[in-house]
């Protein structure tokens, strides 16, 4: 349960991670990686490697800080947070280790001095609060497209049956599922996850849907980017 001393407390770290949450969130990032491979596939390497994740992750821990007592202001944030989680199957049992490095790095980043027994139990609260929160809606998303005509739970095997090069950067890519069953039927822009074996190690990647869903298949554009593992290897 967050307190109003919590939320006190959460909102005194917003000027520490206006200035050092990127340095926080990268050792973050680097520390749940090393000792929690289990999670590094749904993670995207060249964007650990450019910044890019922990540049987006620091600023969405900063936009809940600060509107820690106005979470109706994060509508939109949590949503695109709900919808990426969701592609990528996030599931409960991954928020412990998420939660467990975060406090271990803001510990560690900002010292005994400031990440005192009280700043820790008060971010301890507030991401368990987060927690609950996607975990819920999370939950309410997947029995929904389980549901669905065309839906399913969990991961479903899908083959490809189309290429197509739409210029020198960019290639659609269409899959139909193994199982000749129906799909969900679904719109441009909607993000679909893709689990791939590459090199031996599964990687997980969010990909919006660039087409219709029709005929039972579903399309995906996807630039190649220098560095990109999936892009390059698709």
């Amino acid at each position: 349960m967050l307190t109003a001393q919590d939320r006190a407390i959460v909102k005194s770290t917003v000027p520490l991670l206006e200035s050092g949450g990127e340095a926080l969130i990268t050792h973050f990032y680097r520390m749940m990686l090393a000792e929690h491979p289990e999670v590094r596939s749904m993670f995207n390497q060249a964007n650990q490697a450019s910044g890019d994740q922990p540049r987006a992750l620091a600023t969405g821990v900063l936009m809940y800080a600060r509107h820690i007592d106005q979470l109706d202001q994060l509508g939109d944030l949590v949503a695109r947070i709900i919808n990426k989680h969701v592609a990528l199957q996030i599931l409960p049992e991954h928020y412990p280790i998420v939660g467990s490095c975060l406090l271990r790095a803001i510990e560690e980043v900002l010292g005994s001095d400031i990440a005192t027994a009280q700043v820790l139990a008060a971010w301890g609260a507030a991401y368990n609060q987060l927690a609950d929160i996607l975990i819920g809606a999370e939950a309410a998303i997947y029995d929904e497209k389980a549901a669905a005509p065309g839906g399913w739970r969990g991961g479903r095997e899908f083959k490809l049956v189309s290429r197509v090069e739409e210029s020198s950067e960019i290639t659609s890519f269409y899959f139909r599922p193994v199982d000749q069953q129906a799909i969900l039927d679904c719109a441009p822009g909607q993000y679909i996850g893709l689990k791939l074996i590459i090199d031996g190690e599964e990687v997980r990647r969010n990909y919006s849907l660039s087409a219709l869903a029709r005929v039972g298949r579903y399309r995906i554009s996807v630039k190649r980017e220098a560095g990109g593992v999936v892009s390059n290897f698709l």
